[in-house]
């Protein structure tokens, strides 16, 4: 069986790309099925008619990137000329499944368009996969799509970073002391993370023996913003900046940290929270979408994003959390997210 997977520009790389879906054509090779890189230009009625007995599944992960435009009129335009091919393409046989990371993209400024978009690629899909059961809630009372629905979790990252640094080495190269709590934030400073808000904790926390971890990209006005607060707020706060962090790099912060924090206010399912527990990093995480189905006491800790001062509470509370200690716990989680099982679900899914 062979499969196009549309996930991102860079396709199913481990290098330049989220490595999700290079992890999952690794893990689905055994099964028999081939995942190949789909991009907008194999979505093409004569593409797809050339094609149907070459491919047997469309795999679409983030619909939003195949036709949001920079105008409502275009990413209009875009979006009805998908869901025409996603249509014809299973009336040439083809499967079209959906794997649900989120209710809605973060980055969109055409929501109205994005619920229609999410509705018909619904209605169209011979089946969706969801990473919990939050999310499968989520797509029957949003989209009113209850059959064909598979829940494979989110696969771990332990197989896709390099993880070779003590974590001694790790904390010695911030200059980070062994009696210093280190708290981490890493990848994307988007408004939906809640870095604002997390940065504002911090600096209300008493406590010389404190650090905070500051990994940042800015990938917008917002990130920038946090980013200038924070190079001058507190010479507890360690910064660092990258347009880019290579997959070498991800050891050195998840190995000098004591808990990764990630206090998104809208969320489903959180790659940066596998990719810190993947480190055997704990984690503190707002008990919001997928998250109360991923983290537990075993493995770091939640926390009631709507309570005033909940995150700074949380951040308190935290420093009681010993990373060796929830070893064990994260093994275990890491073993429930292997890529095997999600592998076999996603092939159930493909046969739907």
């Amino acid at each position: 069986m062979n499969a196009l997977v549309f996930w991102e520009p860079a396709g199913l790389s481990l290098d330049r790309a989220n490595p999700y879906a290079a992890l999952l054509a690794r893990s689905m090779a055994p099964l028999g099925v081939r995942l190949e890189a789909g991009f907008k230009e194999n979505l093409t009625p004569d593409w797809l008619r050339a094609h149907r007995d070459t491919y047997s599944v469309l795999h679409l992960h983030w619909p939003w990137a195949l036709y949001a435009a920079g105008s409502l009129e275009e990413s209009t335009r875009r979006c009805a000329a998908l869901m025409d091919a996603l249509r014809l393409a299973r009336s040439l046989g083809y499967k079209v499944v959906w794997t649900m990371h989120n209710l809605y993209p973060h980055d969109s400024v055409t929501p109205d368009l994005d619920h229609l978009a999410r509705l018909a690629l619904t209605a169209t899909a011979s089946a969706v996969i969801v990473h919990c059961e939050r999310a499968r809630t989520l797509l029957r009372t949003t989209f009113h799509r209850s059959d064909a629905v598979y829940l494979a979790p989110h696969g771990h990252f332990c197989d896709a970073y390099p993880n070779h640094v003590s974590p001694a080495e790790a904390r010695a190269r911030f200059g980070f002391e062994p009696h210093q709590f280190v708290y981490l934030f890493f990848g994307n400073v988007r408004a939906n993370k809640g870095v604002d808000t997390l940065l504002e904790s911090f600096l209300q926390l008493p406590g010389e023996h404190l650090r905070f971890l500051f990994a940042a990209r800015i990938c917008s006005d917002y990130g920038a913003r946090v980013v200038a607060r924070a190079r001058e707020a507190d010479p507890r706060i360690v910064l660092r900046e990258s347009s880019f962090y290579a997959n070498e790099e991800f050891q050195w912060f998840f190995n000098a940290a004591d808990v990764a924090v990630f206090p998104f206010t809208d969320i489903l399912t959180s790659g940066s929270a596998i990719t810190a527990l993947s480190f055997h990093c704990p984690v503190l995480v707002p008990a919001i979408g997928c998250l109360p189905e991923l983290v537990d006491p075993t493995v770091g800790a939640l926390y009631e994003p709507g309570a005033e001062g909940g995150l700074r509470r949380a951040l308190e509370q935290a420093q009681g959390i010993r990373r060796d200690a929830l070893r064990p716990g994260i093994d275990q989680r890491l073993r429930e997210l292997s890529w095997d099982g999600i592998a076999r679900t996603t092939l159930e899914a493909y046969r739907a």
